[in-house]
């Protein structure tokens, strides 16, 4: 039992904690999500480039929301039906990307509550870096809330010459999960896979979302149905993507002191398991949100040891769909992505589009010129028509199952582009 304190001493610890608490809620950096680069590499932005217009009947807009969180800045990127004010002009992103969206325009209340969608971006991509995937989504009557982490301006590539040399190698050979993991292998190694902070930031931008569903000073009060929820992310976003919608982190196996080793050389090699992020979690579904209905992962990686991916792709168990490029030196591992697939207990679908390279869906980055200038002649050109696979597909699998839309489903089976190389679908 504490100890019994005087009232004038309790009254004087209050103080001092809500002195204490201001200080923490102001310490956040305030230009931390200020500026366009992937990752802590600050990148020139495109001058204006129209992206693919939205395909659903609502208007959008498009605001921004800063949010003090464990000690730093953290930026929610809203997405959401509206209504467009005369003379409005298209926001354009920091990357430079124009399209339909008005920036604080009013919500159209006229059809909600509307759904929520959460996106978690790539490794290194700022929230507002996949405008047509985001603008696209609440065009059909969602509210995305897209999510600023921390590694949007932390991410950097190591120095280390023998990372580096493994990561070129893996690349050409396809190996695309594994050049990433050595290419970052520094910061990867300090965030524990990125275990340390990206679930936390989901689950605030969630939470954070249904709150303001109930606060009658937010423009989305009374407007978002928080029983229907969402998610996808793109890379590194379709990783924590995966394992929020269910599947396990398994650590009950036989590991090789390599796996077990966090300071082991080569990270690649490296299971999750070896570090506290991991072992300090209560088991390995304890970062299975079971608010999330349906997901969407886009060009997922996993860092789980191939001999259990299929065994932790059994758990996934809500819907979901891989959406995923074809470019097998840029694209993520095509196989890891279709193991998953395979695996999943629940309603599985599967779409590859052809010539498409892993910053397409992001068009912040794959209509940047200097990062354009690096990809094949075949990845930046026709970016409408491959861009029109991602929001068909997207839209219509989260209309059927997160809105109920029977019409939808006739979509889900039916290829209407020269552009999807493969479709298919399990259970």
């Amino acid at each position: 039992m504490a100890p019994h304190l005087s009232k004038s001493f309790a009254e004087l610890l209050t103080i001092i904690t809500s002195f204490f608490l201001v200080a923490l809620a102001t310490s956040c950096n305030s230009t931390f999500n200020t500026g366009f680069g992937l990752g802590a590499h600050a990148l020139p932005p495109a001058a204006n480039v129209s992206t693919a217009d939205p395909t659903g009947p609502h208007k959008v807009g498009v605001s921004f929301e800063t949010y003090c969180f464990e000690g730093r800045s953290v930026t929610l990127n809203y997405w959401y039906p509206a209504l467009r004010p005369a003379g409005s002009c298209p926001f354009v992103s920091v990357g430079g990307i124009v399209g339909q969206a008005v920036e604080d325009a009013p919500v159209d209340s006229s059809c909600g509550p509307y759904p929520i969608i959460i996106f978690s971006t790539g490794l290194g991509a700022v929230d507002d870096a996949y405008y047509f995937y985001t603008q696209n989504l609440a065009s059909h009557g969602y509210v995305v809330v897209s999510v600023q982490h921390l590694d949007a301006r932390t991410a950097y590539v190591t120095t280390n010459k023998l990372a580096l040399a493994l990561a070129a190698i893996d690349a050409l050979a396809g190996n695309t999960i594994d050049a990433v993991i050595e290419e970052y292998t520094d910061f990867f190694r300090e965030t524990q896979y990125a275990l340390t902070y990206r679930p936390q930031e989901i689950e605030f931008a969630l939470d954070q979302t249904i709150q303001s569903a109930g606060n009658e000073s937010s423009p989305f009060y009374g407007l978002i149905d928080t029983s229907s929820i969402g998610m996808s992310g793109h890379s590194l976003g379709g990783f924590y993507t995966n394992i929020i919608g269910g599947m396990p982190l398994y650590c009950d196996y036989l590991m090789t002191p390599i796996q077990r080793d966090p300071t082991y050389p080569i990270l690649s090699q490296v299971s999750p398991c070896a570090f506290p992020a991991r072992r300090s979690l209560s088991g390995p579904f304890a970062l299975h949100d079971t608010r999330i209905k349906a997901i969407i992962p886009l060009a997922a990686p996993t860092f789980i040891t191939r001999t259990q991916l299929a065994r932790s792709a059994a758990q996934l168990k809500i819907p979901m769909m891989t959406i995923t490029g074809d470019n097998k030196t840029s694209e993520t591992t095509s196989w890891v992505q279709r193991d998953i697939h395979d695996n999943a207990a629940g309603p599985s679908y599967w779409v590859k589009v052809k010539d498409t390279n892993h910053y397409l869906v992001a068009d912040s980055y794959g209509l940047n010129p200097v990062l354009s200038a690096n990809m094949g002649l075949e990845d930046v050109a026709n970016f409408l028509d491959k861009a029109a696979v991602y929001m068909t597909y997207s839209a219509a699998f989260f209309n059927y199952y997160v809105k109920g839309d029977q019409t939808a489903k006739t979509t889900l089976h039916t290829v209407f582009s020269s552009y999807v190389t493969e479709l298919s679908s399990r259970n």
